[in-house]
């Protein structure tokens, strides 16, 4: 059973999301514990002057979850909205940042299509762990509208994800309408993209290389990432030269790459 001390910490924690501060929060815990109280009570329970608490309860009635009593022949009391209320619209706000989020995840390939590095710094991130591998494996999806291009090895990456995660990420990059190209080295899973290739939005083609190798590079939107899934870690390279030169190497292989 959950303790007094747990229901009013969540109490408190749901306030702080809402914007209220630690001083607004206690009052509004302390009211709902002692109900209906004059402005003289309140400022005895919280030990402050008087204009203070005014203060603290303008903010309340500012977020609609205070008010002060209606009755005019006797001295006035103020009273919170029950939690109910702080419920309602905490869900309320939580509903509007997923709407803005879901805006922006929209909007990303535009905005980083406007981006120009320039003489900005590199950035270079580095994913460990299959985890955040997962992670920036699903952001890609997030942050790009044109194609994607991916030159590797599709059986050692897709041992590395499994199955299932390739095809919901497949699902996921159909949804948005993403095609990709891929330049792999020859193998099973290799063989099975290519046969799903017209209902999958990807074009496969196989690199005849001396060497096979495990590793492989994705550009899309205007970075690099260099894929390890034998450790497994993942590079992420904000850079326009590396974006540029990887992508000429890329586009090279590709031409001279049997279909």
């Amino acid at each position: 059973m959950v303790s007094h001390n747990e229901v009013k910490q969540n109490l408190y924690t749901c306030l702080k999301e809402l914007g209220l501060t630690e001083s607004e929060a206690n009052l509004y815990v302390t009211s709902l514990m002692l109900g209906p109280s004059t402005i003289v009570s309140l400022a005895e329970h919280l030990n402050m002057p008087r204009p203070n608490v005014y203060k603290l309860i303008a903010g309340l009635e500012k977020r609609g979850l205070a008010k002060f009593s209606e009755r005019k022949r006797h001295t006035r009391t103020f009273i919170v909205e029950p939690p109910t209320e702080v419920l309602e619209k905490l869900r309320e706000k939580r509903e509007v940042v997923a709407n803005l989020d879901q805006a922006l995840v929209g909007a990303m390939p535009d905005w980083l299509a406007l981006y120009h590095q320039g003489e900005t710094p590199t950035k270079i991130r580095v994913f460990q762990g299959k985890e955040q591998w997962l992670k920036i494996f699903f952001q890609v999806l997030d942050e790009t509208k044109d194609d994607i291009s991916f030159f590797g090895s599709a059986d050692a990456f897709i041992n590395m994800i499994s199955w299932e995660t390739e095809k919901e990420w497949i699902k996921e990059r159909m949804q948005k309408n993403i095609h990709i190209n891929v330049l792999l080295t020859p193998g099973k899973d290799a063989e099975t993209l290519l046969m799903n290739d017209p209902r999958e939005m990807r074009t496969t083609r196989f690199f005849r290389g001396k060497l096979p190798f495990a590793t492989g590079f994705m550009l899309y939107a205007n970075k690099v990432i260099i894929w390890q899934p034998k450790a497994p870690l993942a590079v992420l390279m904000e850079d326009e030269y590396i974006v540029e030169m990887l992508r000429s190497i890329f586009d090279e292989l590709w031409a001279k790459s049997e279909k």
